[in-house]
């Protein structure tokens, strides 16, 4: 039973790992084209890339909720303007001589 469960762990993991998106394309491109180093040095800078993303997006995410929520009257105030904006803006417009 053991044995089962492990080449089932495999297998789900192998899995989850395979769908290679367009950064892993790109990065087994230029090693086929280019060699070893360019595609070590492009897996390097995909992988700083995510690491510098997830940094911001742990680290920061407070930051913002906090200036998003504080700076909420004048995010209203500019929608509302934006929205006015566009009602005019239709109001204004000549209608279609051929409908779609």
């Amino acid at each position: 039973m053991d044995i089962f469960l492990l080449l089932k762990g495999l297998a789900i993991g192998f899995s989850i790992a395979a769908p290679v998106g367009p950064i892993g394309v790109l990065v087994i491109k230029r090693t086929l084209s280019q060699g070893r180093v360019y595609g070590l040095l492009s897996g390097l800078g995909a992988a700083s890339a995510d690491a510098v993303f997830g940094l911001i997006a742990g680290l920061g995410l407070s930051f913002i909720t906090n200036f998003l929520v504080g700076q909420q009257f004048w995010f209203h105030l500019a929608g509302g303007a934006f929205l006015c904006y566009l009602g005019i803006k239709t109001i204004m417009s000549a209608a279609s001589e051929n409908p779609a």
